[in-house]
């Protein structure tokens, strides 16, 4: 949830599924400054026609435009549950689709939730090639209050090598650089964060306090 700038930052991430690497984060949202007068109200009908990548993807559409306003974070969570529970979603898709309402829902403090679904965001082992699985279980440690287990993730994380061949375009084939491992650095804001909440790690928290 962010861009202009609204409570997340951008960050480069790898993605499950349908979308491959992307530059924006799931939290990429554009800046609503009306945040007081903002109802949560949408078209359920319209936004279940959207394609998954449309709904997940286009910040003018989908759970994005719903989350604009911080106090409609949860809205959005609801609306991500919504979207794949009605739709037919492909496995790959419905990794994103769960991680983000995973995002979303430790946003607002429901952690329990959120690694439950942050859990099911795992890939088979044998097709995580970036480090995938490392990333997604320091998040839950870091939910859990585990630095032990989070530190240990992201030793784990930081030793994935980067595959041969591995040259990052945009959508019109141009050369992007993207960190390798993907995520490292929100790991490492996880361990220097740790303690605060998990709203405040990719935006007011620098260092620990």
């Amino acid at each position: 949830m962010q861009s202009t700038t609204s409570s997340f930052t951008m960050r480069a991430l790898l993605v499950t599924g349908f979308l491959s690497i992307t530059i924006a984060s799931p939290f990429s949202v554009a800046k609503d400054t009306n945040t007081e007068s903002e109802t949560c109200s949408y078209n359920e009908v319209e936004m279940l026609k959207l394609s998954p990548r449309e709904f997940d993807q286009n910040l003018e559409k989908g759970w994005r435009e719903v989350a604009k306003a911080e106090a409609c974070r949860e809205a959005a969570a609801d609306l991500i549950h919504t979207y794949y529970t009605k739709n037919e979603i492909s496995k790959g898709a419905m990794r994103t689709f769960v991680w983000h309402e995973g995002q979303l829902r430790a946003e607002v403090g429901q952690y329990q939730r959120a690694i439950s679904l942050m859990k099911q965001a795992r890939k088979s082992p044998e097709k995580d090639m970036s480090g995938w699985n490392y990333y997604v279980d320091a998040t839950i440690a870091f939910l859990q209050s585990d630095r032990e287990k989070l530190k240990n993730q992201r030793e784990k994380l930081a030793a994935v090598p980067k595959p041969e061949g591995f040259n990052p375009t945009d959508a019109d084939g141009n050369p992007i650089e993207i960190q390798w491992p993907p995520n490292l650095n929100i790991v490492d804001k996880f361990i220097r964060c740790f303690d605060q909440p998990y709203s405040e790690v990719y935006t007011e928290c620098t260092a620990e306090k």
